[in-house]
């Protein structure tokens, strides 16, 4: 999903706790899974199926520019109202550029999402994997916390972390590739076991068939995957669509299946 002050985050929506316990439900039961779309799509048709696919989608992401941009959208405004009512969460993207971004900026970016488009929480992306860059997250996750603690914060490095990472984020994604990648060459982290479900989250694209792809959801219930995001699209951005019709209803299916 690589693409490319002060904080005050008031306006963070209260329709969040009822979210969260959606959420929550993922690791509940590790055979049943939420789906988080990294939904970086134009307001329009595609955001409707989105929000028209019931309760098992429960997470978005809104990227207007690889972060806010300079003013507010007034069509992304409008979707994300329209998403929330829908009753799932709406993120903000925000780029760390691995550590080195300083935080300072981040934190405005953060409170232009929260003062434009009244999010629900923040999508970290490029996100470090290793023990020195833990407290430059340790320290944005306390910080976006003290101001709205019912916000969720993704961390996403698209890969295995140490085990540090679970106090700097709600939900990491530990997997981002492609399907062939996922099926043969996973490399998880066995820290994650000790931890339910709803913490992680695995992306996975260019996987073509209906088939292969309820197996990739099956197997990313196995790994421990609590959130879940399947697609057939490819490179260079797999994010830029929702999957057909049939496809989507059946990864649903799968997802919320027991």
């Amino acid at each position: 999903m690589n693409l490319r002050k002060n904080l005050h985050l008031s306006n963070f929506s209260s329709v969040i706790a009822a979210c969260l316990i959606v959420a929550a439900g993922a690791g509940a039961n590790a055979q049943s899974q939420k789906i988080a779309i990294p939904s970086y799509f134009y307001p329009g048709p595609t955001w409707k199926q989105a929000d028209d696919s019931g309760a098992t989608v429960a997470l978005t992401i809104i990227n207007p520019a690889s972060g806010p941009g300079t003013k507010v959208d007034p069509l992304y405004a409008a979707q994300v109202k329209e998403t929330k009512a829908h009753h799932k969460l709406v993120l903000g993207y925000v780029d760390t550029a691995y550590s080195k971004r300083n935080p300072v900026d981040i934190l405005a970016d953060v409170k232009k999402f929260a003062d434009w488009y009244h999010v629900d929480g923040i999508f970290l992306d490029q996100v470090s994997n290793t023990l020195p860059e833990v407290p430059y997250y340790k320290d944005l996750y306390k910080k976006l916390k003290a101001e709205a603690p019912k916000g969720v914060i993704v961390l996403n490095p698209g890969c295995p972390t140490i085990e540090p990472y679970i106090g700097a984020g709600d939900i990491i994604c530990t997997f981002e590739q492609d399907g062939a990648t996922y099926r043969d060459h996973f490399v998880g982290a066995a820290w994650t076991a000790k931890y339910p479900a709803k913490h992680f989250w695995h992306i996975i694209y260019k996987i073509d068939s209906e088939a292969d792809m309820i197996e990739t959801v099956k197997l990313s219930k196995q790994r421990n995957a609590g959130w879940v995001y399947v697609t057939p699209d490819t490179l260079p951005n797999p994010y830029d669509t929702l999957p057909g019709a049939d496809y989507w209803n059946a990864q649903i299916a799968a997802a919320a299946h027991k």
